[in-house]
């Protein structure tokens, strides 16, 4: 899979938690969801020369255009909280699906996709998150969970996160979210702003309506991602969600990621786009 290919997926991935300036701690809470996510790519190339065989792979893979479309539920039930706030989720997988083309024209999953995603469904991971939601740690419940487990991974929040401190309609508040990129091309971290747009009352209580956006830019060598030409990564996010106040936990989410990649040697430039939306849907509550 592409450098690009893989940070989309590890992008929908982090869209894939709860996170809440104060969680729910009733022990017992579960909560089961469905993300689902159409990302589209695109690779163009300029210029004169021999390419690297690496760049030239990524680059006839996706010049035709590649869309793929992936869905997952999951459950995230809070098992413990500890006298400091610590929030205990134990997630369990229920479902997930694969959908991939290339120039219109069907492909198959990657090598090793349906054993994994067998292996997923068997496994577990426990979640530890601060109050706000944001991670601590994650442990899965077998050592031979693969990348699709922990690109699928519930690391204890979506990009958003509530703040420290109360707010109110229109404030703002800051974090950041980093994930790996893979390839070697070390992590991703995007600075986050998000603003509080309204509280809104909903069947069974507030909803607290939160848009978030946030970018990365970054220039990598040849050397730190190993693949013999230098990279430029761009990405936005931007995205809303829907927060149950009274019940600690988020019952809806859209987002969408915009990437562009440069690979640039000797004259040659290859270009990579991608965009994704996703939607987080709450089906279920126990």
């Amino acid at each position: 899979m592409s450098l690009l290919a893989r940070v989309l997926v590890l992008g929908w991935a982090l869209l894939a938690g709860a996170a809440a300036n104060s969680l729910s701690d009733r022990v017992g809470q579960s909560s089961r969801y469905r993300l689902t996510f159409d990302i589209q790519m695109r690779a163009e190339y300029q210029g004169q020369g021999e390419v690297d065989p690496q760049a030239k792979q990524v680059m006839e893979a996706l010049q035709e255009g590649m869309e793929l479309r992936t869905a997952m539920e999951y459950e995230r039930r809070l098992v413990a909280v500890d006298t400091d706030g610590t929030r205990t989720f134990e997630v369990r997988w229920h479902d997930y699906q694969y959908d991939a083309q290339l120039g219109g024209r069907e492909i198959p999953p990657p090598p090793g996709h349906q054993d994994a995603v067998r292996n997923l469904l068997l496994q577990t991971a426990r979640v530890r998150t601060t109050p706000t939601g944001r991670t601590v740690d994650v442990e899965y419940s077998s050592p031979q969970l693969d990348g699709l487990a922990r690109s699928a991974q519930q690391d204890g929040g979506m990009p958003t996160f509530l703040p420290e401190e109360p707010v109110g309609p229109g404030d703002r508040w800051t974090s950041s979210a980093e994930f790996p990129v893979g390839l070697g091309a070390g992590n991703m971290t995007l600075e986050l702003e998000h603003t509080l747009i309204e509280i809104r009352e909903g069947p069974e209580g507030p909803i607290a309506v939160i848009e978030l956006a946030g970018s990365y830019s970054q220039l990598q060598g040849a050397e730190e991602i190993g693949l013999g030409v230098p990279m430029h990564l761009q990405t936005s996010l931007t995205g809303s969600t829907l927060f149950d106040v009274s019940r600690g936990r988020f019952v809806d989410g859209r987002y969408e990621i915009d990437m562009f990649a440069l690979q640039a040697a000797e004259g040659i430039e290859i270009h990579l786009t991608g965009h994704a939306n996703g939607i987080l849907e709450l089906l279920d509550t126990r």
